[in-house]
């Protein structure tokens, strides 16, 4: 052990100084300034690929004056999806593109699409778009963040690497517990116990997912605010595994004042009234109880590593 590091040390990680004093962690938040990107030219390529990369985000009504700022980065990378899809639910947007801010239909003239679709919570960010484009490569974000210009070329750069595995830049490390799924503080680079984390962007391949994943009724009955959850159960059921691209290192910006709502919010209360929320430990639980042959491909992965 670095005894150094373990009696003080300081990192700066998103938008948080994090200091370490006897293994006890205090997070202060600092005022990082992040310069938007102006779009000047289209943000998706027009030579399409086969399968096409397909960026896929979705937002709410107390984030739609906001979102436009992480579109922004999004049609400004260094590698140029096919599609930037923006879908909304039609019950919170009644008069569909008559409700949204003009800066936000603006990016329309760049290669956004604006979709509409059933109300189905953060699921939004991913099922309507493997529906309609079962075939495509899909890049989930989230819709508060400021993206790293090379966050798809990255990704994508991987995916040609390994095209069995799905690829995270932001992963939670676990392990099996008495038949548990619990958190821990490594697990190999690729690996069924690396849980891919929405906000961090990740690529999913082509049918990488388990067939019940776009069962409505299933998630909105298990995992209603879970959706990480319900996507890492469907990789692992389906024999994918997460690969690591960027890791823990990589920090993540926030788009300013898009904290104050959010699942996050939710997801932190521990209840077993699921139609609230519940936390992490215990969507793990259920999904595992609902599937329970994810234990039995978790402990062939231990077995393994032996």
């Amino acid at each position: 052990m670095n005894l150094s590091k373990f009696l003080f040390s300081i990192t700066d990680k998103d938008c948080h100084y994090v200091i370490s004093v006897l293994g006890i962690k205090i997070k202060f938040k600092h005022g990082y300034k992040y310069v938007c990107p102006v779009v000047k030219t289209s943000g998706i390529t027009d030579k399409k690929r086969s399968p096409e990369v397909i960026v896929s985000l979705t937002s709410f009504p107390a984030r739609i004056n906001s979102v436009e700022k992480t579109i922004r980065t999004l049609l400004t990378q260094t590698l140029k999806p096919d599609r930037v899809i923006l879908w909304l639910a039609e019950e919170q947007f009644h008069n569909k593109e008559n409700d949204l801010p003009r800066q936000l239909l603006a990016l329309k003239n760049f290669g956004l699409d604006i979709e509409f679709c059933e109300d189905l919570r953060s699921y939004k960010k991913i099922i309507p778009t493997l529906k309609k484009y079962p075939e495509a490569i899909i890049i989930t974000t989230d819709d508060d963040i400021y993206y790293a210009s090379d966050t798809i070329e990255t990704l994508y750069t991987s995916y040609l690497e390994d095209k069995n595995s799905i690829h995270a830049h932001r992963v939670k490390h676990t392990k099996l517990v008495e038949g548990k799924i619990r958190k821990c503080s490594r697990t190999p680079d690729t690996s069924y116990f690396n849980r891919q984390i929405g906000y961090g962007a990740v690529l999913y391949p082509p049918h990488s997912l388990y067939k019940d994943v776009t069962d409505t009724a299933a998630f909105k009955k298990l995992l209603p605010t879970h959706d990480d959850v319900w996507l890492w159960a469907m990789s692992v059921l389906n024999h994918r595994k997460v690969k690591v691209v960027k890791g823990d290192k990589e920090s993540v910006i926030y788009v300013e004042n898009t904290q104050q709502h959010g699942l996050c919010k939710v997801n932190k209360a521990s209840t077993k009234n699921y139609s609230v929320g519940m936390s992490i430990e215990e969507a793990c639980d259920r999904i595992i109880e609902y599937y329970p042959q994810i234990i039995d491909i978790l402990k062939e992965e231990n077995e393994k590593a032996k």
